[in-house]
């Protein structure tokens, strides 16, 4: 069984017996599903640890903001999908999946095109306290504790390479992919609303505690890089969640 299915097992078994240890025979509590959108608003690749993307090209120079567009913003928008139930009239537990990423391209005077791509995932727990599960808007507090990856990908290839020189090799073209998982915590505080008895919407504001630990990073998801530095992912998010009551 795959990691990521053994985990929704898991929860699903949690939550079932939680329910029956703490409704003690009330109704069924209800459950909740739907798309999340996230803002981190302070991410930034480390200038330190990517310093050496400027010897890639210069167009990539993180320490200078004024010549890098996109992969140095300091915001990145993540995508993800998330469940919760309630397990007591102030209790939920659920899971949440994200991916969010920074992509930038440029050309060179030599016609040599230059990529960069730093993705961003996580999937985890979370376990949340509410004011009061029969109101229709609930104040919550919560936290999220999980696992992520951190991938980076660059690339730079001539803009007029034949089928040959792909194959065969023949051309300048470089490129290479770093990963790294990371331990996810994610403490917040926010608000549930029903809008009526079939969905509703969840906003939420946070901390994204996140860093890739020295010598984590991979080559190709294979080649442990034992020099390879630490990597703070931190950052302050927002996130709104739209959902259908199940």
């Amino acid at each position: 069984m795959k990691p990521w299915l053994r985990l929704i097992f898991v929860v699903v078994l949690t939550t079932a017996s939680l329910q029956a240890q703490f409704a003690e025979g009330q109704p069924v509590l209800r459950g909740a599903i739907g798309p999340a959108f996230s803002y981190m608003v302070s991410l930034d690749l480390d200038d330190a640890a990517f310093a050496a993307l400027s010897s890639f090209t210069p167009a990539f120079d993180l320490s200078d903001v004024t010549n890098t567009t996109g992969i140095n913003s300091s915001g990145m928008v993540v995508t993800g999908f998330e469940g919760f139930g309630e397990v007591t009239p102030h209790w939920t537990i659920g899971m949440y999946a994200g991916q969010g990423e920074y992509i930038a391209s440029t050309q060179d005077a030599a016609n040599v095109d230059y990529t960069v791509n730093f993705v961003l995932s996580s999937v985890g727990i979370t376990a949340e306290f509410n004011t009061h599960s029969r109101s229709r808007l609930k104040l919550l507090a919560g936290s999220l504790f999980g696992i992520g990856q951190a991938n980076l990908t660059a690339s730079s290839f001539p803009a007029n390479e034949s089928w040959n020189d792909i194959i065969g090799g023949g051309t300048a073209r470089k490129a290479f992919e770093l990963s790294a998982w990371t331990p996810v915590v994610q403490p917040y505080l926010g608000m549930r609303f029903d809008i009526s008895r079939s969905m509703g919407f969840k906003t939420i504001a946070g901390w994204n505690e996140q860093v890739a630990a020295a010598g984590s990073w991979k080559l190709y998801h294979n080649k442990v890089i034992s020099d390879s530095l630490e990597v703070p992912l931190r950052a302050l998010f927002f996130r709104f969640q739209l959902y259908v009551i199940l």
